[in-house]
This record gives structure tokens, C-alpha cells and sequence, in this order.
């Protein structure tokens, strides 16, 4: 029994494998084989007091949060692998394919992990890439045009159908500059373009801008590679027609800048109302305060505690007024397409609190019911922020109607069948007079003059993030609003069953 227990302890020791032991609930390393304090270059007393975030790369994927998730993983799963990269004593990364496994021991569970470098066979793969990739041009040459260029990027010969391309017959572009046929992205002479070329083995991607003797405009698309054959260098250029794709972008483009302003536009109006009303408040407060301070300053004794708790409660209000301007700044800055992965609630919580004040000024509660737990999406996190105010200001509206006898708004936010989701509910009217498809359609507003442009935006933003917009009856009366999104990563969110 005891040999045994020896013999294994030995192969621990001597195997090439690294190994980490690290506390199941803590996730603190207790132990490392030989192996990978070899690969770290340090001792294992120098091993124990690390965090994930002092040995691994510093991308972004394998930050600590990453890594103590995937262990995390391993003690709920039973194991775990992952590719994680770590980063040596002298700050070398290196790629290894790693397994975390849940081991019950006397003293209590622990997480083993073992590793390997797997630095040369990533290399390996990114040369098979790249012979894939030059088999995939050549077979791709028979239905692009072929153009072969000197150095100076003159043409020395062409194919009929690249000629084609250009609007010109091979005899007549024989010795004429590419560029003067069009501008090209990037130009031939950027040091980008020289440097790759340089390499024997260098390629470049161009894009190419003809204007052909119609006056039409034909956008071309290739790459400019070195072709060495019989000791001889040519530059050769595989060129299409890509000019439909390239409209299709510029119109895409277009529509994604349009969207963008309408929901700004829309923004601005709400933001406009919120300075107006709220910095009314604290500069108001402050007014008062210097009222009284000037009277204090005219008695015959001036009480210095009284002066200094007077300019405490200026500063006080004059930093919220400071904090409203940042919030509203914050909320109404330059909408840039930015896709990113975000956390739905947060994004909610940072809506409600523009949408608190609205529902304040109108003597309407706002109840939300927010779970402690990240909802993740891919997103815009304004966008989907201005959808939430949309959403709730077009409800506030309503309930504020002399009619709507419960001045309250609720809030709900949660996930099932791999969608994230917000519910928005009111006991206004309801929908028993418009249709809810054409509310979904932008084509209903409850508001007198109203044309329905923030339904129509938000629509549009939603569907432009993969989700749905639902108008449903409210119970026991009013509308129930509900946003479904997409969530980034379907086992992380448990499903959650509320109705509407």
C-alpha cells in the first residue's frame, strides 16, 4: 500500500505535466509539482501567495474574474478545461491547455489543475492557416481577375476578365499605373503596404475605387502578394467585383447614423426637461442659503458656526447640481456604435434613475424589482438605456391621465429561455381601442399630437439587437411592456418563470 502511495508521488513529481492544487473555496494555491515551478521560475513558496491575475496573461479573457469562474466551474461540475495563458517570474506568456478537476481529499476538496504548453502546436496550426489559406487563393483565381504588376505597380499583364473589371480591354491598360485607374485603399506606397510586400511570403488586402468611361463607379476587392517562379519576383493582384457589398455597407451605415440621431434627438428633449426641473431645486437651496448668510453677515454678532454649516449646505447643493449635469451628460454623450458585452441591469439601474425623476415631478411611484445578478447581453448599453426611458416615459404619461387611478409604474427585469427580459407595467387605459400590432408598429401614440417616434426608435433598436418588443393587456388593467433580449450566454442565466 504505502510503495504504491510512493510510486505515484514520484510520478507527480517527475512528470512534465504541471500541477496546481488550489483550495476548492478560496481558490489559493496549497500546492505545485516540480514541473510547474519550472514553468513559472519560481518556488513554490514564492507560487502560494499568488492571484490569478499575478501569473496569467493580461488579455482581457484571462483576467482573475475569468479564472476564478472556470475554477469555480470545475468544483460545481466535477472538471473543467479551459485554454488559459500564463505569464512566467520573468514575464514571458505562454498558451497552455489546462483541466481543473474537484478532488475530495481528507483535509477537505481542492481544485487540481493541470497543465501544458501548447505554444508549439498553436504555431503548427497558424502555418497549416496559412497553407489552407494560399490553396483557398489559388482556387479562387479561376473566377477573380488576375493582374501582374512590376515594381513600380505598372501593369505587365492581365487577365481578360480583371480587364472587364476595369471597363478596358487588356491591350489598352498594358503598362498603366494601377492607381491611375482609381484611388486605393490603402495606397501602394504606405509603408504598410511596402513593408508587407517586402516579405517573400507578404500579402496585403486593397480595395480599389474604378470610375470606368461611362461614368459608373465599380468598387474592386483583392490582395497583392509576392509570387516568386524561376528566380523571379512578380507582384500579383486578385482582384472581384465587390461594389453590391460595398453599397450594401454604405447603406447599412447610413440607416445605423440615422437611428442613432433619432434616438439622440429624442434624448435631448427628455434630458432638457430633467435640468430644468432639477437643477431648480439644489440652485434654489443654495440662493437661500446665501440669503441667510448675508442677513448673518449684517447682525451686530456673526455666529462663525452658523456661517460655516450656511456654506457646508451651499457646497453641498451645488456638488448635486454638479452630479446631475454629469448624469445627464453621461446619458446624452455621442452614441457611437459600440457592441460590447453588458450587464442588462446595470443599464436598467442607470435608465431608472432619469426615470425616477420624471415619475417625481408627476406624483407617480416607480417600483422595480431588479434580481442581484448580471444579466449579460451584446449590445449598446445608451441604445438600450434610451429604449428603458422610452418605454417608461410613454407609461408615466399615460398614468398620469386624470383618469389612471394608481399612480404607479413597475419595473421587472429577468431571464428565461436563454433571453434576458424587462417587463413594464401600468394600470393606465390600456390598449381596448388600438391594436397591439400596430403599437408594435410605431403606429400608435396615446399622447395628444403624439406621432410615436420613441415607440418607432426603440423598435428599431431592439430588433437591431435581436429582441422583441410585446404590448400586452395588463391585469387588472393598462399595459404590460415587454423588452426580450438575447443574453450572451445561455448557461449562465437559469430560467426564471414570471407572468405578465
Amino acid at each position: 500500500m504505502f510503495p504504491e502511495r510512493r510510486d505515484f508521488e514520484q510520478m507527480i513529481l517527475n512528470t512534465g505535466t504541471g500541477i496546481l492544487i488550489h483550495e476548492a473555496a478560496s481558490k489559493n494555491i496549497l500546492w505545485a509539482n516540480p514541473a510547474a515551478c519550472r514553468m513559472f521560475g519560481l518556488t513554490l513558496e514564492e507560487l502560494k501567495p499568488l492571484k490569478a491575475h499575478h501569473m496569467s496573461g493580461q488579455e482581457e479573457q484571462y483576467r482573475r474574474e475569468v479564472g476564478v469562474a472556470w475554477l469555480q466551474s470545475a468544483v460545481v461540475h466535477g472538471s473543467s478545461r479551459k485554454q488559459w495563458k500564463y505569464r512566467s517570474k520573468d514575464g514571458v506568456d505562454f498558451l497552455t491547455d489546462a483541466r481543473a478537476t474537484l478532488v475530495q481529499c481528507e483535509d477537505g476538496p481542492v481544485v487540481m489543475v493541470e497543465f501544458r504548453s501548447i505554444a508549439e502546436e498553436v504555431e503548427l496550426q497558424e502555418e497549416l492557416t496559412r497553407v489552407s489559406e494560399s490553396l483557398q487563393r489559388i482556387m479562387t483565381h479561376t473566377s477573380a481577375g488576375i493582374v501582374v504588376l512590376d515594381e513600380d505597380n505598372c501593369i505587365l499583364d492581365i487577365s481578360p476578365h480583371a480587364a472587364a473589371l476595369f471597363g478596358r480591354t487588356p491591350t489598352e491598360l498594358s503598362d498603366v499605373h494601377l492607381e491611375d485607374l482609381g484611388r486605393c485603399e490603402p495606397k501602394l506606397d504606405d509603408e504598410l503596404v511596402v513593408g508587407r510586400l517586402d516579405d517573400p511570403h507578404g500579402s496585403v488586402s486593397i480595395q480599389q475605387e474604378v470610375t470606368k468611361c461611362d461614368g459608373s463607379t465599380t468598387w474592386l476587392a483583392g490582395d497583392l502578394e509576392i509570387v516568386a517562379h524561376d528566380g523571379i519576383r512578380s507582384r500579383l493582384l486578385t482582384i472581384r467585383d465587390v461594389t453590391e457589398r460595398v453599397e450594401w455597407e454604405r447603406r447599412n451605415a447610413y440607416q445605423e447614423a440615422n437611428l442613432q440621431y433619432l434616438s439622440r434627438y429624442n434624448a435631448m428633449g427628455d434630458m432638457a426637461m430633467i435640468l430644468a426641473h432639477e437643477l431648480g431645486q439644489p440652485l434654489a437651496a443654495s440662493t437661500n442659503y446665501l440669503s441667510g448668510l448675508k442677513a448673518r453677515l449684517l447682525s451686530e454678532s456673526v455666529d462663525s458656526r452658523s456661517l460655516t454649516y450656511g456654506i457646508d449646505q451651499i457646497e453641498k447643493q451645488l456638488r448635486r447640481a454638479a452630479d446631475i449635469v454629469s448624469s445627464v451628460k453621461r446619458h446624452v454623450r455621442r452614441i457611437e456604435s459600440t457592441v460590447a458585452l453588458i450587464d442588462l441591469n446595470a443599464t436598467v439601474e442607470e435608465s431608472l434613475y432619469f426615470v425616477r425623476l420624471r415619475a417625481a415631478e408627476r406624483g407617480i411611484r416607480v417600483y422595480a424589482q431588479i434580481p442581484e445578478r448580471t444579466l449579460q447581453i451584446e449590445g449598446e448599453s445608451v441604445l438600450i438605456g434610451q429604449v428603458i426611458i422610452n418605454l417608461c416615459v410613454n407609461a408615466i404619461d399615460e398614468i398620469a391621465q386624470p383618469t389612471t387611478e394608481i399612480k404607479e409604474l413597475s419595473l421587472e427585469t429577468g431571464a428565461e429561455n436563454g433571453e434576458a427580459f424587462v417587463w413594464i407595467r401600468d394600470q393606465g387605459r390600456g390598449m381596448t381601442v388600438v391594436p397591439s400590432d400596430r403599437l408594435a408598429s410605431g403606429a400608435f401614440s396615446s399622447k395628444q399630437e403624439g406621432s410615436g417616434i420613441g415607440l418607432i426608435i426603440s423598435e428599431h433598436i431592439v430588433e437591431r439587437h435581436g429582441g422583441t418588443i410585446d404590448y400586452l393587456p395588463n391585469t387588472p388593467n393598462g399595459t404590460a411592456v415587454r423588452v426580450g433580449l438575447p443574453l450572451a450566454d445561455r448557461s449562465v442565466a437559469a430560467p426564471i418563470q414570471l407572468a405578465p
